[in-house]
């Protein structure tokens, strides 16, 4: 730096500056000062810019020692290079507040100002001061005229080197504001305008004068020219168009020498002043149009990446993808996972728990190979690389165990993926992808399937997703109409000694009538109105129905004794639920003790810690709870005793097959005697034959539920039929119902 500094102190612009009759050679710009200027606003080593002054000065003497310079010359002008280091020093640092922050080194448009004060200004009217200083000994007309003549050379000095040398250095790593394919075309009408502006001028000289003018000059055209360094600013690193601005500038300057010396009268000064100020404008203007391009872009920029993350956890959103799809001109593999209860964490730990665990399963997948984003609502995408073989298997695996540490407790999320591939020859865009993606986790979810689902027939595929999503729609039409929602009931009738004592005890179904007047049952409505996460409305419209219903019928409401009734896991993530489920109850028309909230099997072992917060709550309350589709999950027995639970309902698929099957006897066995040990009742589901009945009686299954003792039927009906058979035996030939899945 300190020969840079060396070499730009020999760059002069020579001009004669005649005031009061005093005329005498000068340089109108000293780009050393200029560069000087720039290092201590650049550099935090405190001595770098002193060393360079130090070089200056050092360049300074040997040529004072070989003009003869007195003893006195010699130490006035060593003084004044050391207090104009101090004050090149205090400018940078207090001045302009330079070098800035770790991390914030480039120009704000704040810094403008403070430069076209400081640097424009102070800086060099405080350095022509100590020229004034150093020509004390020259006399009155010498001391003003060496004042003005320092003070324009160091304000050329800083205008030509010191913001374009700053700028330069802490943009350097940027790239051309508006890309390296600009509108090169506009750069050449610029220029060609430029010329012709050139040669018309000359024209129109020699037919006003009649006589050649001389060659152009720079400065009777600086608009045009400024015009096409705005251009290259944006256009072009900064870090080569500063330096072609500063060449500029002091090209312009040269010609500014010749400007001041048109006359031999202040008439030149005046002129000079009024070039200075409008080059320092435009200079100050251009600056902060670029600053101001510079910002629009970083904020541009922010935003954009702003709006592909997720606002919650931070993680890549959907936006985030698309643009990582684009990049991919092959058929690539997409896959949907879906985190089954994940938004349980929220109600259980807060929203600041299942932010951290969303993040911690990103982390997880990072090391699988998979580009991810979050989708929300426990969902994310995953993106393939073309060509590379993921093994979705251990992704499953690497997710769900081993779980996840929340507050001291292991909290585990059972994973669902559903895999696709778009691009390429398989006639599918990325959100065709994607609904296929998804709709395979949500089958798998639906189907308990614990591996991951391929699409092989895309577009049937594609056409169930389309018709799940337009199944939810009307699903949730058929609710909210005023007969939509139709309630039926199935008895649970005791197998051992257990009596029924008049009491009705059973499961509260449901089912949706179409505009046909066609009753769906919960196979065709149930999946498409989870996929929705409408699960909670559906719930809360069964148990106001059931009371509406109850309300009607006193005389059933004193006959019931156990009336049960299913949950979904959705239902027990939602807040809004929670609190319309209490004030329900507030207004039952029954003994809360004489209800029970069924939840199945997948929400009892993957959220045992959320699912219990409500649950508590239902049982302070007097309220039952039982498991649904218990042994499914293989991991219950472990789990059960994390929930408050009264009864176990055996899944179906064990008890159907209980005689035929020594697999399906010993799961039955085992989860009978895990209910002892907790204390619950067991009921079995899919009892439709006397020898299943006879063993279950056998294993001590105290209450059993199926076809051999009745189909599901209107709820008033099931209701009065349960109450009829409650005080005598049961009739093996009762009147079959007609023949309907259970809820």
């Amino acid at each position: 730096m300190g020969s840079v500094c060396l070499l730009l102190q020999q760059v002069a612009v020579p001009y004669r500056l005649e005031l009061w009759s005093h005329a005498a050679p000068a340089s109108l710009v000293h780009l050393h000062v200029g560069l000087l200027l720039a290092i201590a606003m650049l550099d935090r080593d405190r001595w770098v810019m002193p060393g360079c002054y130090a070089l200056i000065m050092l360049g300074w003497l040997v040529r004072a020692l070989h003009l003869g310079y007195t003893p006195a010359e010699l130490g006035v002008g060593s003084l004044v290079s050391v207090v104009g280091c101090a004050w090149t020093y205090w400018c940078a640092r207090v001045g302009l507040k330079r070098p800035a922050a770790p991390g914030r080194e480039p120009l704000s448009q704040g810094d403008l100002l403070r430069f076209a004060l400081f640097g424009l200004l102070v800086f060099p009217l405080g350095q022509a001061l100590l020229g004034l200083l150093y020509g004390l000994p020259f006399g009155t007309a010498s001391q003003v005229s060496g004042l003005i003549e320092t003070l324009f050379a160091k304000y050329f000095g800083v205008l030509v080197v010191t913001l374009p040398a700053v700028v330069a250095w802490t943009e350097r790593r940027r790239p051309a504001l508006a890309g390296r394919n600009g509108h090169w075309g506009l750069l050449f009408l610029l220029v060609l305008g430029g010329v012709l502006s050139v040669g018309l001028s000359r024209v129109v000289r020699i037919d006003l004068s009649g006589t050649p003018t001389g060659g152009a000059v720079l400065t009777d055209y600086r608009i045009a020219v400024l015009a096409v360094l705005t251009w290259c600013m944006l256009h072009m690193r900064l870090v080569f168009a500063m330096p072609l601005l500063a060449a500029t500038l002091l090209l312009m300057v040269g010609n500014l020498g010749g400007a001041a010396m048109l006359t031999r009268t202040p008439v030149g000064f005046l002129n000079l002043v009024h070039l200075a100020l409008e080059m320092g404008i435009v200079l100050m203007a251009m600056m902060y149009y670029l600053l101001a391009s510079r910002d629009r872009e970083d904020m541009a920029r922010r935003l954009d990446e702003q709006a592909r993350r997720d606002s919650l956890t931070g993680l890549p959103n959907l936006r985030a993808l698309r643009r990582q799809a684009e990049q991919r001109p092959e058929a690539c593999g997409l896959a949907c996972l879906l985190l089954d209860q994940a938004d349980t964490l929220t109600v259980g730990y807060g929203l600041g728990a299942q932010t951290r665990v969303m993040t911690e399963v990103a982390a997880r997948l990072e090391a699988h190979d998979v580009q991810s984003c979050y989708l929300g609502s426990g969902q994310f995408a995953l993106l393939a690389e073309c060509g590379g073989r993921i093994d979705w298997g251990a992704l499953l695996r690497d997710i769900e165990q081993p779980g996840f540490l929340v507050e001291g407790q292991n909290v585990r999320l059972l994973p669902y993926l559903g895999v696709a591939r778009f691009g390429g020859d398989t006639g599918l865009d990325l959100d065709a992808a994607l609904m296929l993606a998804s709709s395979l986790a949500f089958e798998a979810r639906a189907s308990n399937e614990v591996e991951p689902l391929f699409a092989n027939a895309e577009r049937a595929t594609l056409q169930q997703a389309q018709a799940r999503l337009h199944g939810a729609s009307a699903a949730l039409a058929h609710l909210r109409r005023p007969d939509g929602l139709v309630l039926f009931f199935q008895p649970v009738l005791p197998l051992g000694e257990l009596r029924l004592g008049g009491r009705i005890v059973g499961e509260v179904l449901c089912r949706l009538r179409d505009e046909q007047g066609e009753l769906l049952r919960p196979d065709r409505f149930l999946p498409a109105v989870e996929a929705a996460r409408r699960g909670p409305e559906l719930d809360l419209a069964v148990v106001a129905e059931l009371f509406a219903q109850l309300r009607r019928s006193p005389e059933l409401v004193a006959a019931c004794g156990r009336i049960s009734v299913n949950l979904t896991g959705q239902s027990l993530a939602s807040e809004s639920f929670r609190v319309r489920l209490l004030e329900l109850l507030e207004q039952a028309p029954l003994r809360l003790s004489r209800l029970c909230f069924e939840i199945t099997e997948t929400v009892a072992i993957f959220t045992a810690e959320q699912a219990s917060l409500l649950l508590d709550e239902l049982r302070v309350r007097g309220c039952r709870i039982a498991i649904d589709d218990f042994g499914v999950g293989m991991q219950s027995f472990a789990r059960l005793k994390e929930l408050p639970v009264d009864i176990i309902k055996i899944d179906g698929s064990f008890v159907r097959n209980l005689t035929r099957d020594p697999r399906d006897y010993a799961m039955v066995q085992a989860s009978v005697a895990v209910a002892r040990a907790c204390g619950a009742e067991v009921v079995a589901e899919y009892v439709e034959d006397e020898d299943t009945a006879t063993c279950l009686r056998k294993l001590g299954v105290h209450w059993g539920q199926g076809y051999l003792y009745a189909r599901p039927m209107p709820l008033r009906e099931g209701l009065c039929w349960t109450c009829a058979q409650a005080d005598g035996a049961i009739r093996e030939d009762a009147e079959p119902q007609p023949q309907m899945n259970l809820l």
